[in-house]
């Protein structure tokens, strides 16, 4: 079944509906304002069900975002896979009771809105620092310690060690 904008739950969960197909890039409205570029679509599967008498909504979200690094400003494909795993459920309790345990998702009016659900997991996936694979290589060779110039690495006295030392004198 192709992804539909909104579903029934009660009718999606009692049956076990498996949605599968591509949505574009461009079809994100929130989504589209963080990106470089919006071409591209992303692949969706997702499978609604009862497991151990919970219902839940799992599936996996793949393809690739263009991205503008944060570092040098060029765009980049950053290759993606989501994995989605929400515990629908009904009333806000029941939402902070599972909240330490899974994703809660609160049902609301029986609809269960597979795009927002679909871009909220996309948008919560991307890199808060989005850094193309150049930059990111650039910044885990620098050394994490500032050096002098004979090369050798400096020690920055930590400021809490002067304190202590100040506080064991006057004892």
């Amino acid at each position: 079944m192709p992804i539909p904008q909104s579903v029934r739950a009660s009718t999606a969960v009692a049956q076990s509906q498996a949605y599968r197909g591509e949505l574009p890039v461009r079809s994100f409205e929130r989504l589209r304002p963080l990106l470089a570029d919006d071409a591209g679509e992303v692949q969706i599967g997702l499978q609604a069900s009862k497991s151990q008498g919970q219902a839940r909504l799992r599936g996996t979200l793949d393809g690739a975002l263009t991205l503008r690094c944060q570092r040098c400003e060029k765009p980049y494909a950053w290759p993606m896979h989501v994995e989605v795993d929400l515990r629908l459920v009904d009333t806000e309790e029941e939402e902070q009771s599972v909240l330490h345990e899974a994703d809660p998702y609160l049902v609301q009016d029986d609809s269960l809105p597979l795009r927002e659900i679909v871009e909220d997991e996309l948008l919560l996936a991307l890199p808060m620092l989005p850094r193309c694979e150049s930059c990111e290589n650039a910044i885990q060779a620098s050394p994490a310690a500032p050096a002098d110039e004979s090369g050798e690495v400096r020690r920055e006295q930590n400021p809490f060690a002067a304190l202590k030392e100040r506080l064991g004198k006057q004892q």
